[in-house]
């Protein structure tokens, strides 16, 4: 009898620490709980894939952290999908990139303007303004505006 490929069994990657670990990255992200059963969906597709792909298995058996890094990529698009699918109002706060398979940017922990220093805030950021093109500290510095 013939035993079907699996992740677990093939490679020294554990898909369910994989899967929890961007459920929980996408829950704290958004500020709210993804449901539970979905690391059972990721870990499943994750499988499925694994014993009907041979190139997603010649990815994943990949030497170094390739493999590990190839299955992060595409639990994070699959991932998006269920929430694309189930929860579209949590999807549409997550940034196009992650359906990429990209990790989340970092999320400032307060904003500039409530960041308390010694009793006082921070002062708000200045915004970049390109320069005109007459601008005369070009001409002063003899750079070319064009």
């Amino acid at each position: 009898m013939k035993r079907t490929p699996r992740i677990e069994r093939d490679t020294p990657i554990l898909p369910h620490v994989i899967a929890e670990s961007i459920r929980e990255e996408a829950s704290v992200w958004l500020g709210q709980p993804l449901p539970r059963r979905w690391v059972r969906e990721l870990i499943a597709r994750a499988n499925t894939v694994y014993a009907h792909n041979p190139r997603f298995r010649r990815n994943l058996r990949a030497a170094g952290d390739r493999g590990r890094d190839h299955l992060w990529v595409f639990m994070r698009h699959w991932l998006a999908r269920l929430m694309w699918e189930r929860r579209p109002q949590l999807y549409a706060r997550m940034p196009a990139s992650h359906t990429n398979g990209h990790p989340l940017p970092a999320k400032p922990a307060v904003g500039p303007r409530r960041l308390k220093v010694a009793g006082q805030t921070a002062p708000p950021a200045r915004r970049y303004r390109p320069p005109t093109r007459n601008s005369a500290w070009a001409a002063a510095a003899h750079f070319h505006v064009a």
